[in-house]
C-alpha cells in the first residue's frame, strides 16, 4: 500500500503501539492477527492520503520556493502537535493522522468518549494558538500591507519616536523606541557608520555570511499599546521565513540594508501621530548624530561616511 520505506515502517510501528494500548479490547485472542492487519490498513489507507508533500527527490520542473515553504509548513505543523500534552497529542494523532473515530480513540487509549473529544477541543485550541503567527503571515496579502518609508528620528528630552510615512498617501505612524536603538536609527540614516562594526552591522554581516537576505520588514499588528514587527529573511535555497522582532530592531536593519519596510493596513488606520509636546524643539536624526560625534575624537577615525555602491 506505502510501498515500502519510511512511511511503511512508520505505519507498521503506529499500528503495532495502536494494539499495544488497545489489547484489552480486544474480544477474540483468536482474531488477534486479523485484528491487527485490519489496524495497519487503516493507519496505511491515511498515511497514504497524508503523505507528505514535499517529495525527497524534487520532481522535474519543481520550484524549490514552494518546495521549502511546503517543508516549513510540514515542520510547523508537527511540531506544534509535538509541543501538545500526552494526551491530547496521542488523541490528535488517532483521529487526525490515523483516521479513527471518537468512538474507536476512546478504545485506544481507555478513556469515554467524552473525554476524547474534550482533548481534541482543547487541542484544537492549542495549535490554532500556537499556528496563529503562521496563519497570519499566509493570509496577509500584499493589499493588507502599506509600504512606508522611515523619515525620520526624533528626541525630546527622554523620548525618542520614529516617524513611518505612507509612501502612496499621507498617512503618519510614530513609534516610540529607546535610546540606544534611537541612536543607531539615527547614524543609519545618516548613512554614517563605526570603522568597527557593531550590533546592526555585524547582525547583517551574520545574516550575509549564512547565505540570507533580508527581503523586507513588516509592521504586523498592534496589541494595546505595543507593535509587533517580523523580518522575512530568503535563505540561501531560495526558502522564506519571518522572524518575530521589535520593531526598533528590525527597522535598524531594514535602513541598514535599504530593505522595505512594510505596516498591516488595520495598524496604520488605528494609529494617529503623536501629539506636539510642549518644551523645546525636538532633535532630528542629524541632530542627534552630531551629539555623538561629538564624544568621538575625529582624529581616531571612528565614524566615516558609508560608502554605498
Amino acid at each position: 500500500m506505502l510501498g515500502g520505506g519510511d512511511l511503511a515502517e512508520e505505519a507498521a510501528q503506529e499500528a503495532v503501539l495502536q494494539a499495544l494500548l488497545g489489547l484489552g479490547r480486544l474480544r477474540d485472542p483468536e482474531r488477534f492477527g486479523a485484528w491487527l492487519v485490519g489496524i495497519g490498513l487503516n493507519v496505511g489507507r491515511h498515511l497514504r492520503r497524508l503523505r507528505p508533500v514535499v517529495p525527497l527527490v524534487p520532481e522535474p520542473g519543481s520550484d524549490p520556493q514552494e518546495l521549502a515553504e511546503a517543508a516549513e509548513l510540514v515542520a510547523r505543523v508537527r511540531a506544534a502537535v509535538a509541543a501538545l500534552p500526552a494526551g491530547q497529542r496521542r488523541a490528535v494523532t488517532l483521529f487526525y493522522l490515523a483516521g479513527l473515530s471518537q468512538r474507536e480513540v476512546a478504545a485506544v487509549l481507555g478513556v469515554e468518549v467524552g473525554a476524547v473529544k474534550a482533548r481534541l477541543h482543547k487541542a484544537r485550541r492549542s495549535l490554532r494558538a500556537r499556528l496563529a503567527e503562521f496563519s497570519e503571515e499566509v493570509e496577509m496579502t500584499e493589499s493588507e500591507l502599506l509600504e512606508v518609508r522611515v523619515a525620520d528620528v526624533l528626541r525630546r528630552d527622554d523620548r525618542n519616536v520614529v516617524v513611518l510615512e505612507e509612501l502612496d498617501g499621507s498617512r503618519r505612524l510614530d513609534l516610540w523606541i529607546g535610546p540606544y536603538e534611537a541612536d543607531f536609527l539615527a547614524v543609519h540614516l545618516e548613512d554614517l557608520e563605526m570603522v568597527r562594526p557593531l550590533t546592526y552591522e555585524f547582525a547583517a554581516r551574520l545574516l550575509d555570511a549564512a547565505g540570507g537576505t533580508l527581503r523586507e520588514v513588516r509592521i504586523s499588528r498592534l496589541t494595546g499599546d505595543t507593535f509587533y514587527a517580523e523580518a522575512v529573511v530568503a535563505g540561501s535555497g531560495g526558502a522564506t521565513r519571518t522572524v518575530d522582532a521589535r520593531p526598533s530592531d528590525a527597522l535598524n536593519l531594514a535602513v541598514l540594508l535599504r530593505r522595505p519596510v512594510k505596516v498591516a493596513r488595520e495598524v496604520l488606520e488605528a494609529v494617529r501621530p503623536a501629539p506636539e509636546e510642549p518644551g523645546g524643539e525636538a532633535l532630528t536624526a542629524s541632530g542627534i548624530v552630531d551629539q555623538l560625534l561629538a564624544r568621538f575624537d575625529p582624529g581616531h577615525g571612528a565614524v566615516r561616511r558609508r560608502a554605498r555602491g
